[in-house]
């Protein structure tokens, strides 16, 4: 687990303990059991944060495969020499595929995390 993983749960667990004690204070039973069970559930483990970390990765690279599409789509616009045309339409191409694959990265990272 990496240090700002480690970092976060430990604030989540903080944060859940500073709600039970508020809910002690008010007696409210119910909801001390329900965060007593959020706390002692491992469905926000180590292998959630990890697939969260991966998905705000693939995000990230999402992002910059997008400022290069931009980047070459204008670089295009100015470029009148037929071959340099060329070799900026098939990197561009690739770049759609890659960005393509991403968002099925992405897709699957989701329905795991709502699973």
């Amino acid at each position: 687990m990496s240090h700002g993983s480690k970092a976060q749960r430990e604030k989540r667990i903080d944060d859940y303990l500073d709600l039970y004690n508020y809910a002690v204070s008010l007696k409210d039973e119910e909801w001390q059991k329900t965060i007593l069970a959020e706390l002692s559930a491992p469905a926000y483990d180590e292998r959630t944060e990890l697939r969260m970390q991966q998905r705000d990765e693939l995000i990230s690279y999402f992002n910059d495969v997008n400022q290069t599409l931009i980047f070459l789509y204008r670089k295009l616009q100015s470029e009148s020499e037929q071959a340099s045309r060329e070799q900026l339409w098939e990197q561009i191409w690739t770049l759609k595929r890659i960005r393509v694959e991403i968002g099925k990265k992405m897709r699957a990272f989701k329905e795991a995390l709502s699973s």
